[in-house]
């Protein structure tokens, strides 16, 4: 099986947005979860979140 190819892209944008537009090109993004919670989720807004809900390719979303 192939090494899988790892593309870092730093933009400056909205996190959900920016994310969005690279899953287009991506078989599989991974974003981070600090897992604030429910009130944190509820107050801060969720990146992960955001994502699950607005990309064609697989999300994983890993926490610490």
């Amino acid at each position: 099986m192939p090494w899988p190819t790892v593309v870092e892209d730093v933009r400056c944008a909205r996190p959900v947005d920016a994310l969005t537009a690279a899953a287009e090109r991506a078989d599989l993004l991974v974003v981070g979860s600090h897992g604030g919670g429910p009130v944190g989720a509820a107050l801060l807004g969720s990146v992960s979140r955001g994502v699950l809900g607005h990309t064609e390719c697989p999300v994983a979303v890993v926490r610490s």
